[in-house]
């Protein structure tokens, strides 16, 4: 075979692999979310909560944003602080400018308790810039409603006198006996104000960083 029909074979072998190659790309498998998805996405209704600054706070504020919604209370013993947690640390790994795009909203299903001094010390805690939003309850349960979460108070035993000194009995009234029972998944809505993954108590800081990085990637591509 004399030399130039060698390299013309060669660079035809090499043209058909690139081809090949970009057609296995474009058939590659498509990305599989972590929290569950919701196809089609739900539109979500504007709604207007007191935030802890005073302010009234509206969803269509995070218009071209994504936020996380979810639902709790400080007095909360395990789901909330943890999901809380989580969800920072998944934002932490994201960087400056991916994060100024995500913000996360927590909205009390205890504001007999949560006033807006409780609730932004208790945010504070995990960061001094996620939204706290507590507010008159039949405000809050119509927007519980939009997402398809419930909140109800359980009333807990009366402590006995006889178990208690006088200090824990003025802070048992203060503190009213009772947890409240409520969905504890996060919601992704996303800039368009639509409803697109939920996500259980259950969920890892690393599966939400990673529909987090995914989506908005897409968003800036």
């Amino acid at each position: 075979m004399e030399k130039q029909s060698i390299w013309s074979w060669i660079t035809t072998v090499l043209a058909g692999l690139a081809l090949f190659t970009a057609g296995c790309q474009a058939f590659a498998a498509p990305y599989e979310y972590k929290g569950n998805l919701l196809d089609p996405p739900v539109p979500v209704s504007d709604f207007e909560l007191r935030a802890t600054d005073g302010s009234l706070f509206r969803l269509r504020d995070l218009e071209g944003k994504i936020a996380l919604v979810f639902f709790g209370y400080t007095h909360c013993p395990d789901v909330c602080p943890l999901t809380v947690a989580k969800v920072q640390h998944a934002l932490a790994g994201l960087d400056s400018a991916d994060r100024e795009r995500v913000h996360f909203i927590f909205i009390s299903v205890d504001p007999e308790r949560d006033t807006p001094e409780v609730l932004a010390r208790y945010l504070g805690n995990f960061n001094p810039e996620f939204i706290g939003l507590t507010d008159d309850f039949a405000e809050t349960e119509a927007v519980l409603k939009s997402f398809w979460a419930y909140a109800e108070k359980e009333q807990l035993p009366e402590p006995s006198a006889n178990h208690h000194t006088q200090g824990t009995s003025d802070q048992a009234q203060a503190s009213p006996a009772y947890l409240v029972m409520h969905t504890g998944r996060v919601y992704l809505v996303t800039p368009q104000r639509e409803l697109w993954l939920t996500y259980p108590s259950e969920l890892t800081a690393e599966d939400l960083q990673s529909d987090l990085l995914y989506l908005l990637k897409q968003k800036s591509s």
